[in-house]
């Protein structure tokens, strides 16, 4: 059984999540999150972190999981302004409205990947609705050509870091563990 999720501790709340299709604006792995089923949204009302509630109208108590939805895609956010790192939208097919208190672990990074499991969740319990259809509009995102698209040689490596490092090749040793 596939119930794996991206836990994220949002300041956005139940109607911000419905108008915007899904969760965003996250900094995350996007092929590890569009591997994931679920999205599991905490609420964040932490005045430090969501500036007073004007992120997103906070709708559930803090630390409190208020949403899960079914995870369709994983887009750019149409609040990326385009500097790096990529800010991701979790888009949603359908959700679930859902009360679990203290299901955040204080951890630093508001995103983290579980499964509804190990959060104590049982996805038969969950009562899913359609998603509002919204028409999200991902910026474009420039496709830098890889330098290297198939690896570098040692050479190669020894002469980068001695450049970046500002040391001779000959004082750079390299040691491949197989």
């Amino acid at each position: 059984m596939n119930d794996s999720a991206v836990v994220v501790f949002t300041a956005r709340g139940f109607d911000r999540l419905l108008s915007d299709g899904g969760s965003g604006s996250w900094v995350l792995s996007e092929k590890r999150a569009s591997r994931c089923k679920y999205v599991v949204c905490v609420q964040n009302r932490d005045p430090a972190d969501n500036h007073n509630d004007d992120w997103g109208s906070v709708s559930a108590s803090h630390k409190n999981a208020f949403f899960i939805g079914k995870i369709s895609d994983v887009v750019v956010s149409p609040e990326w302004d385009g500097s790096r790192p990529t800010r991701w939208l979790i888009k949603v097919s359908e959700y679930a409205k859902v009360a679990y208190p203290n299901m955040w672990d204080g951890a630093r990074n508001p995103v983290a990947y579980s499964s509804l499991t190990d959060l104590g969740i049982d996805e038969n319990d969950l009562n899913f609705n359609e998603m509002p259809d919204v028409d999200v509009k991902s910026p474009k995102i420039e496709q830098k050509e890889e330098s290297y698209p198939d690896g570098i040689s040692i050479q190669q490596a020894k002469i980068l870091l001695s450049k970046k490092y500002e040391v001779s090749e000959e004082s750079i040793e390299i040691i491949i563990r197989a």
